[in-house]
């Protein structure tokens, strides 16, 4: 009887074993499972779970004001903000609404998606949808939120015939204008065709008033016969049609540059802050007036255009200098359309460092009366050794002018005479024999108090005030 039930017992337990280890076989690609979303610290044995995180930006977009019958787009990414994988899916319920791609799987990077609204068909009206967003990450549907408002939007009336020349020759910059309106007021954009291919050659570069005119430049780099067109589109992308063609005739005779200009002439040498003038000239073989680009430091680049002059006429031009250098003077020479010379030879100025004189000094009379004359003295240095001029400033709105020159430290003086009673204040500055000018002198209070003076006739008129009866005489007398 123990027997069997040791073997029972033996058979049991080899059943249980049996049944332990099928278990174990069929909980194995569920542990493997979890270990992929599993992390085990060696040191701590802590687990933390792994799983992904769907992250998405913008959420919404508000397109604004659309017009029907148009396609207009926006975008947004997406991307796995947590761990392993994220794999998510786009929806939709919207006819007019369509992503880009639809599904995609991120370890981290972004998916950028595409979403493209088309307005074909819609009424005039608000709009508000969505793309529904699902992924693997446990947190539900979430969307991305569409707005927009579709509004009626005529197109702009047809344009004006271009208004401008009907002929010009390769290399002739042509001046052309036009104007529409829009029935919506909205602004608007101008196309141009030139080959009457209803194509369009380039569009203006930012939008017009509508109303406002338009005016186009046009140089032909080949000869023909080409039919102008223009046609207007507003800010919904609204066009009109294509204006009446503006037929302009383009001759084969090329427009000839002027030559070169010469040599610009002038100083050789010259110290900063003064102005120094420099002369050119050149002509244009067909006659053509001519502005003149001054190159004031060999780069190549013009620094100051002259306006339009005859050809063969002499330009001149004054310019400074703030930092001492070598500087490389070079003209160019451009006619009235466009066409450019090479540059002149350079002319080479060397310029030094020159320092203004110093504060001037100034005394004399504080005070004196008027009709008399006084004199004053002045005196200051110039650290570059320069000759100095000085210019006394007499406080009743006259001036010396420029006297001089003086050696650096000599004293000048100036007289002058104050006509009327008052208080003056007198001040000096100086300048050096490169024009560079000091500051004012500290100025100097002058008082011309009013003056005893004599007068005959005054005089003995009060003096016969004195003798009542006397007085009566004369006064009879006259």
């Amino acid at each position: 009887m123990g027997k069997q039930m040791n073997k029972k017992i033996k058979i049991k337990g080899s059943l249980i074993s049996i049944l332990v280890a099928i278990l174990m076989i069929l909980a194995i690609p569920q542990i493997s499972a979890i270990q992929k979303e599993t992390n085990i610290d060696a040191e701590t044995n802590a687990i933390t779970t792994l799983s992904p995180d769907l992250v998405y930006y913008p959420m919404s977009h508000d397109f604004g004001s659309v017009t029907e019958g148009h396609l207009y787009q926006t975008t947004f990414d997406i991307w796995n903000g947590g761990s392993s994988t994220l794999t998510w899916t786009l929806g939709i319920i919207h006819t007019w609404v369509s992503p880009n791609p639809t599904s995609g799987s991120s370890t981290g990077e972004h998916d950028t998606v595409t979403v493209r609204i088309d307005t074909t068909g819609l009424s005039a009206g608000p709009y508000s949808g969505f793309v529904s967003i699902s992924a693997n990450d446990g947190g539900g549907v979430r969307y991305f939120n569409i707005d927009f408002i579709v509004v009626d939007n005529d197109s702009p009336n047809t344009p004006s015939q271009l208004n401008g020349p009907s002929s010009g020759s390769v290399g002739e910059t042509l001046s052309y204008s036009t104007s529409t309106t829009d029935p919506n007021g909205d602004h608007i954009a101008y196309g141009l065709d030139i080959n009457n291919d209803d194509n369009i050659d380039f569009w203006s570069s930012s939008y017009y008033p509508s109303g406002a005119t338009y005016t186009v430049y046009i140089t032909f780099s080949t000869p023909g016969t080409f039919p102008l067109r223009i046609l207007a589109k507003d800010t919904y992308g609204a066009q009109s049609s294509f204006s009446i063609p503006k037929v302009v005739t383009i001759s084969g005779t090329s427009n000839d540059p002027p030559n070169t200009p010469s040599k610009p002439s002038g100083s050789s040498a010259g110290n900063t802050g003064v102005a120094y003038s420099f002369s050119t000239s050149t002509t244009d073989p067909d006659g053509d007036q001519v502005k003149y680009g001054w190159d004031w430091n060999g780069d190549g680049t013009v620094d100051e255009w002259s306006g339009l002059k005859a050809s063969g006429s002499s330009e001149a031009r004054s310019h400074s200098w703030t930092i001492p250098g070598t500087y490389y003077i070079q003209v160019i020479a451009e006619d009235e359309y466009g066409a450019q010379s090479s540059f002149s030879l350079a002319k080479t100025i060397t310029i030094s460092s020159n320092q203004p004189p110093n504060k001037p000094s100034i005394s004399g009379p504080s005070t004196g009366v008027k009709g008399s004359s006084y004199t004053y003295t002045s005196t200051t240095t110039d650290d570059d050794g320069d000759q100095i001029y000085y210019w006394f400033d007499w406080g009743d709105g006259s001036n010396s002018g420029w006297k001089g020159p003086y050696s650096s430290g000599q004293t000048a003086s100036e007289s002058h005479i104050w006509s009327a009673e008052g208080s003056y204040s007198i001040k000096v500055k100086t300048k050096d024999s490169n024009d560079a000018e000091s500051i004012w002198s500290d100025p100097l209070s002058v008082s011309m108090p009013k003056g005893k003076t004599f007068n005959l006739f005054e005089n003995f008129w009060e003096f016969l005030e004195l003798f009542p009866r006397l007085s009566k005489i004369f006064i009879g007398l006259f």
